[in-house]
């Protein structure tokens, strides 16, 4: 799996970046996750879902108040409720089991912003990143489980609208647009690497922050994030078929400014 590198080289860059206008946040977050496969028909053939409790993760976020260049890193792990279909009876519905996921997502790029007023900043933002998710389909008494896991590179690009609603609380909302390369699902029951088309998707997010002093500040964070990821070519016999995921995070976090 790619994340390991991955992360020591943005630990590795974080040095780079220390600015005195920079701030570290940290968060507990919490996903509310739903995907779905479908058919080349357009059937339905197999869903993950949990409610906000079931997956729980953390997050890392260095960031420039105005401008400069920006990591972060999530990590989230959970059960979701698989419903789907076997071999024998591919019919929707026909095998239900649990799912075990880990969730895998780091970024970096640059950000500029731009000050409208006092109370008003639009931050843009230019970057590059990777998401993973393992994911680990249960066994029961009948069918064996096996494990698939999802992983691309994106390039980012974003832009928000951040303003003032009192001197110590702020409010924002944060849109970002995501193009994947390079996106291939493994699977380890045949042993199968499906080259994935055309993977593209969205982030919005909507920050809620009370600022304590001048170096601290308590946030609230709802993110939405989609992804369309289209189907592969036949490999053995087999193919990943096209599939969306549409999660909702809630993150509750604390930022120390430097």
């Amino acid at each position: 799996m790619k994340q390991i590198p991955l992360w020591l080289a943005l630990a590795t860059a974080a040095p780079f970046a220390w600015s005195s206008d920079y701030s570290l946040s940290l968060s507990v977050d919490t996903t509310r996750f739903d995907y779905a496969e479908t058919s080349r028909t357009g059937s339905l053939l197999d869903t993950e879902t949990s409610d906000f409790g079931d997956i729980v993760g953390i997050s890392m976020r260095y960031e420039p108040r105005m401008n400069g260049f920006y990591l972060g890193m999530s990590y989230a792990e959970g059960d979701t409720d698989y419903i789907g279909g076997t071999t024998a009876n591919p019919t929707y519905g026909s095998h239900r089991t649990t799912t075990h996921n880990r969730l895998f997502q780091y970024d970096a790029g640059y950000q500029m912003t731009a000050r409208i007023d006092r109370d008003n900043t639009v931050p843009f933002r230019l970057g590059i990143g990777y998401r993973g998710w393992l994911r680990q389909i249960g066994s029961t008494a009948t069918v064996y489980g096996y494990d698939e896991l999802y992983e691309w590179g994106y390039f980012n690009i974003g832009a928000g609208w951040h303003t003032a609603l009192s001197p110590t609380v702020s409010m924002g909302i944060d849109a970002d647009y995501r193009k994947a390369f390079k996106a291939e699902m493994y699977e380890n029951w045949h042993g199968y690497t499906y080259r994935l088309k055309n993977v593209y998707g969205y982030k919005i997010g909507i920050p809620l922050e009370w600022n304590v002093d001048n170096r601290l500040g308590l946030f609230l964070l709802y993110n939405y994030e989609y992804w369309n990821i289209g189907a592969s070519d036949n490999v053995g016999g087999y193919y990943e078929p096209d599939s969306e995921t549409k999660n909702q995070s809630v993150s509750a976090g604390v930022r120390f400014r430097f």
